[in-house]
């Protein structure tokens, strides 16, 4: 079981990913990336999901923090809104990228990969 904290400012969308992850891990929540970073440094954290739009912090900001803290950091950047953003999350070091909305099996493989430590597949 991993240690993982999402983090998107919509209340549905969380709740969304609670469901998609809940069953197999051990769950913390956020809803700005100032909140997730408090809880990133106060908890021993295995995988990283955060949206990219967010007001008070967006995903990139976070992102680049926790990459300062910790360069090995597995995160996972999903964005709906603003997908051209996840090329910029990616290059801010997010491990995995996602678009809104989540298929389920694709969001429960990228965690996979990011608990086993693997580089996803390009193409």
């Amino acid at each position: 079981m991993a240690t993982i904290l999402i983090v998107d400012d919509d209340e549905s969308d969380l709740v969304l990913l609670e469901s998609m992850l809940g069953d197999e891990h051990e769950l913390h929540r956020a809803m700005t990336g100032e909140e997730a970073l408090k809880m990133y440094l106060h908890h021993d954290i295995d995988v990283v999901v955060t949206d990219i739009q967010m007001p008070h912090g967006d995903g990139i900001e976070l992102i680049t923090a926790i990459k300062g803290l910790n360069s090995d950091a597995p995160i996972i950047a999903i964005s709906g809104q603003k997908p051209h953003k996840l090329g910029i999350a990616q290059m801010a070091g997010a491990t995995s990228i996602l678009s809104k909305p989540l298929i389920p099996k694709l969001l429960q493989e990228a965690v996979a990969r990011a608990i086993a430590d693997e580089t996803p597949p390009t193409g």
